[in-house]
Order: structure tokens, then C-alpha cells, then sequence
């Protein structure tokens, strides 16, 4: 029998898919879950071992790591996050934990970070490495979801790209590669112990270039519009209930945006660390932005997701937001 893996946050990006790799190749897997939502029943229902808890409880994450020998530590975009990785390593080493895999992040590689978040995770970093644990850290930059997805509906039906990125260029990953490379670190973790390992899609993209696989797709010419920090506000807002995001999501981006135009996500460019832990090259973006359209509410141009879409784009400039400096302090 294979060990039993535990996998946190498990009806997020990665979570979520990782957790439906593993099961599909046949190994146990339990789940984290605050509750059990559709996600979480569907991952019951492919074989996942589901238990109840919160990051902060210290009872609650003993009990989601009995019998498990690795983990998937994933933590949602919230503060408190170096708070309960220490409740986590108290209770990883009592349960004796074999390895973890940590999802990090690339600008947590960087000195001089404005974004709690990334804060955060540096200060886990030095947790877990003074901890004794057999950590593996996974680093990558802004995920595809993230960068292009809440911005497709626009390009696809409107033919407008509003990017908040600049000049800035990004070798995007999509979900499904970085689940492939968690679920790989997880079968075979000891190679990687104390390692930092940045995947990446294919190539490094601009806004522009992402713009051009677009128009090649779904045939329609998209048209980029620079978003200043005022407009990426107003949309954000007006569709975080869409994408579950909240005020403090949202500020941690107004930081990842600001490192975006700095370019901060081509340093390094492409790696091998997707074909090096799968086997596979990673997915283009051509495929990713095919995948993102097959699966959305919205599909490929048409009359009715033209109307949706200006419906949804007219209303942006009315949304009322919190000030920047509002903002600021939920970054504190």
C-alpha cells in the first residue's frame, strides 16, 4: 500500500488537481477542508479520506495528519499564515511526519516585498528550515489563472484586454502543470529535501504576445488597454465574488502587479523543473487559454457572451473600492 498523502486546501488551484492525480494513479489521499463542499464531496467521491479543520487548530491538524506520511501544505491568501505554519510544524513533527511539499512563491525570493503575503511566506521559509522537517519548497511565479484568466471573458467576447501588467513578461504555468510537479515531489520527495524549485510554462510572454494567441484562437482581433491602478481596483472589486477573491486578496495583488511591470516574473526566464519532475514539457499558453475557454461559462465568441461581457464591463467604472490607503492597512 502506498503512504497515505495529505493534501491541504484541497479545493483550491492546485489543491484540487493534485489531489484528483493522485487518486486517478491509485494512491490513498486524504483532504483538508474547512467543509465539505461540492469540491470536497467530489474529491470523497473519486476516493479522498476527508477531515475537518483549520489551519490554526492545532488538535484539528493532528488529527488530518494521522496515518499520513507526506504533505501538501498549501495556505489560502489570508493573514495569519506564518502564526499557523508554526502550529503545523509542532504538530508535523509529533505525528512524525516523513516530507512536505510547500507551495511558496517566486517573489518571496526577493528582498524588499510590500505584499503581507510574501512576507509571510518568507517568514515560514525560516520556520521550516529551522524546523528539522523535510521540507521541498515549490516557487512559482503568477499562476495562468491568475494573470490571464480573470481577464479573458473581455478579450474573448469583447476583444479587450485590460492588463495591469505594463510592459512586464511572465512564463505562465498552468494548474495542471504545477499539480503534475506536486504530485511528483510527493510520490518522490527525498531527491528534493531543502530545495526551491520554480516551474514555469513553456516560454516568457508579454501582454502583447499573450494578446496574439488569443486573437489566434478564438479568431477575434484583441485589443490591449493599459490598466492603471484606479481601473484594476474597480474590476477587482466588481468581480470577487466571481473568483472568491476578497479586499485582502486583492491588496496583495496591487503589490504582485507593481512587481509585474518591474518585470520581476521573467527573471530566470523558462526552467525545466515541469519536464524535470514529470517527464512532460510543460503546456503552452496556446493550450492553456483553449482549455480556459472549453471549460468556461462563456465559450468561444457568440452573441449571448458579447452581451454578458459589456453588461459586466459597463458596470466597472460605478463599482465603489476602498482607497489605496484603506487598502494599505490590511497590509500591516
Amino acid at each position: 500500500m502506498e503512504k497515505k498523502i495529505l493534501i491541504t486546501l484541497a479545493t483550491g488551484k492546485t489543491g484540487y488537481e493534485t489531489a484528483l492525480q493522485l487518486l486517478e494513479e491509485g494512491y490513498p489521499v486524504k483532504i483538508m477542508v474547512r467543509s465539505r463542499n461540492q469540491k470536497a464531496l467530489e474529491l470523497e467521491k473519486s476516493g479522498a479520506e476527508i477531515a475537518i479543520g483549520e489551519f490554526n487548530n492545532y488538535g484539528q491538524i493532528k488529527n488530518a495528519l494521522l496515518d499520513v506520511s507526506r504533505v501538501y501544505y498549501c495556505y489560502p491568501i489570508k493573514k495569519g499564515m506564518a502564526e499557523d505554519v508554526a502550529v503545523f510544524i509542532q504538530a508535523a513533527k509529533e505525528m512524525k511526519t516523513e516530507a512536505v511539499v510547500f507551495m511558496g512563491q517566486w517573489l518571496a525570493e526577493f528582498e524588499n516585498q510590500q505584499s503581507f503575503q510574501t512576507k509571510s511566506i518568507q517568514q515560514s521559509y525560516k520556520l521550516l528550515e529551522q524546523s528539522g522537517l523535510n521540507v521541498v519548497y515549490l516557487i512559482p511565479g503568477y499562476f495562468a489563472e491568475n494573470n490571464i484568466g480573470v481577464l479573458l471573458e473581455f478579450a474573448v467576447q469583447l476583444g479587450i484586454l485590460a492588463s495591469p501588467f505594463g510592459n512586464g513578461k511572465n512564463p505562465v504555468p498552468s494548474n495542471e502543470d504545477l499539480a503534475a510537479c506536486i504530485a511528483a515531489l510527493l510520490k518522490n520527495p527525498q531527491p528534493y529535501y531543502g530545495q526551491r524549485l520554480r516551474p514555469t510554462g513553456s516560454k516568457s510572454l508579454s501582454v502583447k504576445e499573450m494578446a496574439d494567441i488569443i486573437t489566434k484562437v478564438t479568431g477575434k482581433k484583441i485589443r490591449i488597454i493599459n490598466s492603471p491602478e484606479w481601473m484594476f481596483l474597480k474590476a477587482a472589486f466588481s468581480m470577487k465574488d466571481d473568483y472568491g477573491y476578497d479586499a485582502f486578496t486583492i491588496a496583495q495583488a496591487i503589490h504582485y502587479n507593481r512587481e509585474y511591470q518591474q518585470n520581476k516574473f521573467d527573471i530566470g526566464g523558462a526552467t525545466n523543473i515541469v519536464k524535470q519532475l514529470t517527464g512532460n514539457d510543460p503546456e503552452d499558453f496556446e493550450t492553456i487559454i483553449r482549455r480556459f475557454i472549453e471549460t468556461s461559462s462563456y465559450g468561444m465568441p457568440n452573441r449571448t457572451g458579447w452581451f454578458k461581457a459589456l453588461i459586466k464591463f459597463m458596470k466597472i467604472p460605478f463599482q465603489k473600492v476602498p482607497s489605496i490607503k484603506e487598502l494599505d492597512r490590511l497590509n500591516k
